[in-house]
């Protein structure tokens, strides 16, 4: 994680929360989730903000619950997040944004 970027919300901390909570819990999802961070941003187009990218990656293995606690006021990165596709509030958010962020959001989602 960069700490010079300058996200809302204190996207940061629950970024380290995420990180510390995967430590602890041991299921073999941190390494994984770190090494999506890093090929999300690699998959990015070279004028994409990084962030998004580097967020959705290292979210990606987040349970619904798990993404409740840290991405509550993250919508972006938790609309990213597989188990939470159908998420109605994922769901009503979605229908609210623009064309641009309905780019960003499928091809983060497809992301691989």
């Amino acid at each position: 994680m960069n700490g010079s970027w300058l996200v809302r919300s204190n996207l940061k901390e629950h970024a380290a929360e995420w990180i510390d909570y995967l430590a602890a819990l041991a299921d073999g999802r941190l390494e994984k989730s770190c090494l999506l961070a890093r090929q999300f941003c690699d998959l990015r187009r070279p004028d994409d903000d990084p962030k998004p990218w580097f967020y959705a990656g290292l979210f990606r293995l987040a349970t619904a619950a798990e993404a409740g606690q840290f991405l509550s006021t993250h919508r972006v990165t938790k609309a990213t997040v597989p188990s939470m596709l159908e998420d109605p509030d994922v769901q009503l958010w979605l229908d609210r944004v623009g064309p641009e962020t309905h780019e960003l959001m499928a091809r983060l989602r497809s992301a691989r």
